[in-house]
């Protein structure tokens, strides 16, 4: 009796699981089988060609993609959001959201990119798992930005660490308060829980 209760406890955390989480599940199936999503060419950034002079006034603009070929990501960057939570996450649905109080990618010291992990199953967003696979990312990795001007920066993955919001890390603010220009990816983690966050910090190559 006792066996057979734990084996429909055991079956029931499955398939909430699996549900609450199944763009995760998707996600890493796809990655698993080598499987990414289809990345249209007005999405797709152009490589970058040449290193970018140390002294180059890089232009930006409000409206740009975040690609991430390893994982699959092609997605709008959201900027002029409020550092309001709700607005934050309301906007999350456009894409991956800039942080407004961080620079743009490219402007100078550490940008920050908000994004989902894994939405809930019944929210209609197609980017509610943009960031589930920030974990996959390891030192060496490449990713870009290209902006509607035609500037497209290219960015080099150093490190991921894993901390707790809402808490000092000094880890986390020693990246966000680097004066390299990066990109500071930001996620719930792990996925489908808001227990924790991952940051992934990526440099631009010059």
């Amino acid at each position: 009796m006792k066996k057979r209760f734990f084996l429909i406890f055991v079956a029931a955390f499955v398939l909430i699981f699996a549900v609450l989480n199944g763009r995760f599940l998707v996600a890493e199936a796809q990655y698993a089988l080598g499987i990414t999503p289809t990345i249209s060419p007005a999405a797709s950034p152009t490589p970058a060609t040449s290193p970018i002079p140390e002294k180059t006034v890089i232009k930006t603009s409000d409206n740009a993609v975040l690609t991430i070929g390893k994982i699959g990501v092609s997605a709008p960057i959201v900027f002029g959001v409020s550092d309001k939570t709700k607005d934050i996450y309301d906007n999350l649905s456009r894409g991956v959201v800039h942080y407004s109080l961080s620079p743009k990618p490219g402007e100078g010291s550490a940008s920050i990119i908000l994004g989902h992990s894994s939405d809930y199953p019944w929210k209609k967003n197609v980017y509610g798992a943009a960031f589930a696979l920030l974990g996959k990312l390891a030192p060496g990795d490449r990713l870009q930005v290209q902006y509607d001007n035609g500037t497209v920066l290219t960015f080099e993955v150093k490190q991921s660490l894993i901390f707790a919001p809402f808490s000092k890390d000094s880890r986390l603010e020693k990246i966000e308060g680097s004066a390299d220009s990066s990109l500071v990816l930001i996620s719930c983690w792990p996925v489908g829980t808001a227990y924790k966050r991952i940051a992934v910090e990526a440099v631009l190559v010059r």
